[in-house]
């Protein structure tokens, strides 16, 4: 056996110990948990210490205690006073810990429980000194794991470069492997290679030339004969993925591509469109897009706030009508709303946005409006400068959390990834507003620019009515009307401008809008939302 270091002075033959092994997995893996164990007892036996538990880690990383359960089951026990022995072993502190935190924090709570924590392979002399080693030596396996992640990035990232792919493929690939020589220690060198799957290449293609032809998931589901997913819901999943453009990651031109940038680009603006499945009150909710009315999504009741119902009427009388969803899902009296009829109200509504809301008075009052909110262009500057540092900051956090998980496998850091992530989207949807409000601020449009604008509008508009068309109709009314607060002899239009670049005298300037989680949404950038009343004119 080898000659190990011996234990410390205070742990006397005859002492209860504990033993802590753990292993990173892989067949490179130079001491296992097997072999720890067979040593560590042996060394027991030696010594005349009773070993009486061991924990046992397979495959687990030393960067985070996430996912060790035999650490973590080591932890618990040593807090019961009446189970715990007088020493741990390990093999070395590399197995107990990679990171430097997690090293100081664990130790300094098992010795403060009484536990002495001896390692078999580190020296670590006595006394006050020992403490110093020890910490160096921490830090010098904090150091090395992270020298471990760098090569390992390094290496995947030039074996992505020559086409190679770790992982698995996405349906309609597979991977084929190829033996790149010799590793050093004489293993196979196997890595593989993304190519076409002959069985299922032509049918994925036809599945994103369909969905780009607008054809719905569950059509497409039935068109490939159900051959690429057992269910539907998966297919959501299928045209969000980069990989059939040829990506891998961020890498460009890393296999053959299944689809062209043309049909990636119309797949996602019909994705964009469409919101979360289940969110009623939506304009373009998948039941109204198979029963479409103009106002669905929009009209609210004007007494309690519950979205709007169309009824076609029944087949004996074809009048139809917007309800309020409550009174519709309850009963009479759960608003004191009145029916109201659908023709009439639909009309009146186009007929005010093409006459009043417009028209240059209206929109030169949203300019002037929108310039006495944001005088002070100086307060946006500073919000603008504080939100791009705190862009920066995020981004720097990011790169810190994708490397302990990249590293560490932790689902933890994969959770914090995502909030990371989710708040630089928030924070660069923040800059992209204020940013606006700052163009906004010194608008400039030329009479002539401005009538030019508003006649193509109007022009539009008037041609999706001519073509009798819901749909058509519905996508312009809802590029300047927000949201509609409905009544028996009232409505509430808010209303906005739609992003449209317009020619001035000095410049372009830009009429801002903004989408949230399929939510229209358009107040900030032009002043916010603006109102226009209809009454007594409905019934």
């Amino acid at each position: 056996m080898t000659d190990y270091y011996p234990p410390p002075r205070d742990l006397a033959p005859g002492s209860y110990v504990w033993a802590y092994l753990r292993d990173s997995g892989g067949p490179s893996q130079e001491q296992s948990v097997i072999q720890q164990e067979t040593e560590i007892r042996a060394y027991c036996d030696r010594h005349g210490l009773v070993l009486v538990e061991v924990f046992k880690d397979y495959a687990r990383s030393g960067g985070s205690v996430i996912g060790r359960d035999a650490f973590n089951e080591l932890m618990d026990m040593s807090d019961n006073e009446d189970a715990r022995p007088a020493a741990l072993l390990l093999w070395n502190f590399a197995r107990f810990a990679r990171d430097l935190d997690d090293s100081s924090y664990y130790k300094a709570l098992l010795r403060k429980r009484g536990l002495i924590i001896h390692s078999l392979t580190d020296p670590i002399p006595d006394g006050h000194m020992g403490r110093m080693v020890e910490t160096l030596i921490d830090i010098a396996n904090e150091e090395k794991r992270r020298q471990t992640s760098r090569d390992v990035k390094r290496g995947l990232k030039s074996l992505v470069s020559k086409g190679f792919a770790p992982g698995t493929p996405p349906r309609g690939y597979r991977a084929v492997k190829v033996n790149l020589g010799e590793h050093r220690n004489g293993d196979e060198h196997i890595v593989s290679r993304w190519e076409p799957d002959p069985e299922l290449w032509d049918t994925i293609r036809s599945a994103w030339q369909m969905r780009a032809s607008g054809k719905t998931y569950k059509e497409i589901h039935e068109a490939t004969g159900r051959k690429i997913f057992k269910s539907y819901n998966y297919w959501a999943f299928f045209f969000r993925n980069k990989s059939y453009l040829g990506y891998y990651g961020n890498v460009p031109d890393h296999h053959e591509p299944a689809i062209t940038w043309e049909i990636w680009e119309a797949v996602q603006k019909l994705r964009e469109a469409s919101p979360q499945f289940g969110k009623e009150g939506l304009p373009h909710h998948p039941r109204r897009i198979g029963n479409p009315s103009l106002l669905s999504g929009l009209a609210f009741c004007i007494e309690c706030g519950s979205a709007m119902i169309h009824h076609s009427g029944h087949k004996n009388r074809r009048w139809r009508s917007y309800v309020c969803g409550k009174k519709d899902r309850l009963n009479a009296t759960a608003c004191s709303s009145r029916r109201i009829g659908a023709d009439n109200a639909e009309q009146k509504i186009l007929d005010a946005i093409l006459t009043r809301v417009l028209t240059p008075d209206f929109l030169e009052g949203t300019i002037k409006a929108t310039r006495a909110q944001f005088e002070n262009t100086d307060e946006l500057d500073r919000q603008i400068e504080i939100a791009t540092r705190h862009l920066d900051d995020l981004g720097r956090a990011i790169q810190r959390v994708l490397d302990i998980a990249e590293s560490t496998g932790s689902l933890s850091a994969y959770d914090r990834l995502t909030q990371r992530e989710a708040e630089r989207t928030q924070v660069k949807l923040n800059i992209e507003r204020l940013k606006s409000q700052r163009a906004a601020a010194e608008i400039e449009i030329t009479p002539e620019a401005l009538n030019l604008v508003l006649n193509v509008w109007r022009d539009r508009l008037r041609e999706a009515q001519e073509s009798g068309d819901v749909r058509k109709v519905k996508a312009w009314l809802t590029r300047f009307v927000c949201k509609i607060e409905l009544g028996y002899n009232l409505a509430r239009i808010y209303y906005t401008y739609p992003t449209i670049d317009i020619l001035t005298d000095s410049s372009v300037a830009t009429f801002g809008t903004s989408q949230r989680g399929g939510t229209i949404e358009r107040p900030p950038e032009l002043g916010g939302l603006f109102v226009f009343i209809l009454s007594r004119l409905f019934n």
